[in-house]
């Protein structure tokens, strides 16, 4: 049974559709990661007569700096799509694209822990050899959850049959 699309949605799912990084998402994480690292830090900086505290207090600080530099380095390329979703399927960052006949499953998860989101992440798992299962941390996507399976599902219906197998 085929769903009934506008000639207007039609035309929308023969161009691919780029999705970007939220400019505002990634300096809200810089701010608050560099808070943290100035915090633990500081902390840090004030066990170091005590080892323990202080190992303690330095990995947290390294992991939160990691956390800032992976939101500072997205906001040099605003520019660069992070998805491209079309009719031939998912173009990840890396070049890497998923048509949409070599998908078992196609997940957006976000995980949350009492209120305060931990992860998100879009995971693909193919019928390919290679890549079998394809992941990327979306965390700061100017998008949610429901947009991207809503996008998903009006490309993969709107595949071509040259594609399908």
């Amino acid at each position: 049974m085929e769903v009934y699309r506008s000639p207007k949605a039609k035309k929308q799912v023969e161009q691919p559709k780029a999705i970007y990084y939220s400019r505002t998402r990634l300096i809200i994480g810089a701010v608050i990661w560099s808070l943290a690292v100035a915090f633990f830090g500081a902390l840090a900086w004030r066990s170091r007569t005590e080892t323990g505290a202080l190992a303690f207090a330095g990995v947290v600080t390294l992991g939160a700096a990691w956390m800032f530099f992976s939101c500072v380095r997205p906001l040099g390329s605003l520019d660069t799509p992070v998805l491209l979703i079309g009719r031939d399927g998912i173009r990840f960052p890396d070049g890497v694209l998923i048509a949409w006949a070599d998908m078992e499953e196609n997940v957006y998860f976000h995980q949350s822990y009492m209120g305060i989101p931990i992860m998100k992440l879009v995971q693909v798992k193919t019928t390919l050899k290679k890549p079998r299962l394809k992941k990327l941390r979306v965390s700061a996507l100017a998008m949610n959850s429901d947009e991207y399976l809503a996008l998903c599902d009006s490309y993969s219906q709107g595949e071509s049959p040259s594609s399908a197998r």
